[in-house]
């Protein structure tokens, strides 16, 4: 055994006066090395996003959204009974619907309005609610003659050119209205002033919503959009498992959670970070390629070295063995050394918190480590080393004595 790894690093460091094959050799190392580091660090990157984008979407969201029957509404015992159910951390009344919101300088963009009650809210400490000066939650609700107000998505009111401190009026109108004296369908229109904005950290939140009361809101879709009750839980994973035990509620006609609510961009998420595997992957593949054409120069430059040893008794399997442990010798150290420089670069980029355009809406890119996908990198790297070894011991193990010989 150990005469197998001598000769495995002796062959690999080449010839006296021969720089070839021991250039090459460091070369099949640092390509597992960087292939390595940089699986790792791009990995660690695509987990950290995803997981900040899932917590800005369930920020903003329910856990589990119990969508009540057409006409019905969440009285106080609904309500009550919902808190009381162990695991549960809040419960909200919502109105979700898509209308059109009208500017005074006459300009229009599709939303999506949420009706919501303000003292049962909750949101993450990521949520930012900018009020004007003198508003408040309590500013949502029509008091009397007054005009109730709206919260508008950063960007929507950036590029509607809403400007909140003026208490600009906004028009929400709603084309599936009632039936009017003439027996046509009129819109149902209400209209609002902009009280403040929020940004939730999600692009596509702060372009596409806006926050209204739950009464306002209940008022302008009537029945075409349904009442919700939105649960939040102290674990969100757990929405899944406990659905069931909120079926069947009185007046509930489906059960929706956060996961299938947002089943296409988790999916693309997914589908992403498969893509990007399959190309490091390759990377790694290339890194293979490298060992095999090294080892492949070795079985040429070591062709009467390995006869001498197989006329001396060497077995092919022994032989075989040289050239395993060439390729573990060169997997390991570029594993080692890959898995060592990703997670140094894994720490800086957490560390450093290298600040990103505002268009991207991160402050610093995410990074998550995952032990296992650094146990999965290495024995990929390694596995990948030894498959190259095979066609080169193969070649040894062919190699006769007397062909490599003859012209000795």
């Amino acid at each position: 055994m150990k005469a197998q790894t001598f000769l495995a690093v002796k062959f690999l460091s080449g010839k006296e006066r021969s720089f070839l094959v021991s250039f090459l050799t460091w070369m099949a190392i640092l390509g597992v090395l960087v292939s390595v580091a940089a699986f790792l660090v791009v990995e660690a990157v695509m987990v950290g996003f995803g997981k900040d984008l899932q917590a800005k979407v369930i920020g903003f969201s329910p856990h589990l959204s119990l969508v009540l029957k057409p006409g019905a509404s969440a009285d106080t015992e609904l309500l009550e009974r919902l808190r009381a159910m162990p695991g549960v951390a809040g419960v909200a009344r919502l109105v979700d619907g898509e209308a059109v919101l009208r500017t005074e300088e006459d300009e229009t963009q599709g939303v999506r309005v949420r009706g919501l009650e303000p003292g049962e809210a909750r949101f993450p400490p990521s949520f930012q609610v900018f009020f004007e000066e003198g508003e408040g939650w309590d500013s949502l609700r029509a008091e009397g003659e007054q005009v109730p107000g709206i919260l508008l998505g950063r960007e929507l009111a950036s590029s509607l050119g809403v400007v909140p401190f003026l208490r600009e009026g906004v028009e929400l109108l709603y084309p599936f209205g009632e039936v009017g004296p003439t027996g046509e369908v009129e819109p149902n229109l209400r209209r609002f002033r902009v009280v403040g904005t929020f940004k939730s950290g999600y692009f596509d939140y702060d372009n596409k919503f806006a926050l209204a009361s739950l009464d306002q809101v209940r008022r302008l879709f009537g029945e075409h959009s349904p009442e919700q009750v939105g649960v939040t839980f102290a674990k969100p994973e757990e929405s899944l498992a406990r659905r069931g035990a909120f079926q069947g509620l009185p007046d509930v006609e489906r059960v929706e959670t956060w996961q299938e609510k947002n089943t296409r961009l988790f999916s693309a998420l997914r589908l992403e970070r498969l893509g990007m595997a399959f190309v490091l992957t390759l990377m790694v593949l290339l890194a293979s390629f490298n060992i095999l054409s090294m080892l492949m120069m070795v079985v040429y430059e070591r062709r009467r070295d390995l006869a001498i040893l197989k006329s001396l008794g060497m077995s092919e399997r022994d032989l075989s063995g040289i050239f395993f442990r060439a390729g573990l010798w060169i997997g390991v150290v570029g594993g080692l050394g890959g898995t060592a420089l990703g997670l140094g670069l894994c720490w800086l980029l957490k560390t450093v918190k290298l600040p990103l355009p505002a268009p991207y809406y991160l402050e610093a890119l995410p990074v998550d480590v995952n032990p296992l996908w650094i146990a999965l990198t290495f024995l990929l790297a390694l596995g990948m080393s030894l498959a190259a070894t095979l066609l080169p011991a193969r070649e040894g193990r062919r190699l006769t004595v007397v062909e490599a010989l003859r012209y000795e």
